[in-house]
């Protein structure tokens, strides 16, 4: 995954490796899916580094780094409900949901939605997304505004909190993609 904000050649060696890496858990559909679902649900303005998008902070790999370790049944889950929304997407427009237009996507997520069947896929789908944008998650290369910062999110106790992401997939391998770079 490519973010538009970040410089391709301002990336240490470390960076242009972890941003090459194949990801943990999802596989090239479900990368294409969730960049679909990221953009269309929090997108970023016309200045990515003032106005972050979901892609732009990081949320793609946030949610390959979390849904990687996750227990096998959820893994299979959210795999289904990918699955699901792309199936809608075919049965209604002959395409996959990456492929659609923002406004055909908008139409298969309210479908989705207003189906009692389908609305909690698309709110677990959702919240996927919203955890990895306003969590205040960042790419451990991001150096652009947060979510939290974008929103105006602070005060005495919030805006002092440095969040320690290395639990995540993407934060573990991109130290030690640095390391080995050292040795």
């Amino acid at each position: 995954m490519q973010n538009k904000s970040v410089d391709e050649e301002s990336k240490s060696g470390a960076e242009r490796e972890v941003h090459q890496r194949r990801h943990s858990f999802l596989e090239e559909r479900e990368v294409r899916f969730f960049e679909s679902l990221c953009s269309l649900i929090v997108p970023e303005g016309e200045n990515p580094k003032e106005d972050p998008g979901a892609l732009t902070v990081g949320a793609l790999n946030y949610i390959d780094s979390v849904l990687s370790d996750f227990p096998k049944g959820v893994q299979d889950y959210f795999a289904m409900a990918v699955k699901a929304v792309d199936d809608t997407s075919l049965a209604r427009f002959s395409k996959g949901f990456p492929d659609l237009s923002d406004s055909d996507k908008n139409l298969v997520l309210r479908e989705m939605y207003l189906n009692p069947r389908t609305r909690e896929l698309m709110l677990d789908l959702r919240s996927l997304v919203l955890g990895g944008f306003y969590s205040d998650y960042r790419d451990p290369w991001y150096n652009g505004k947060t979510a939290w910062e974008y929103i105006h999110f602070g005060g005495k106790r919030i805006s002092d909190i440095k969040k320690d992401w290395t639990f995540l997939r993407v934060w573990r391998d991109w130290e030690a993609a640095k390391v080995s770079q050292r040795s």
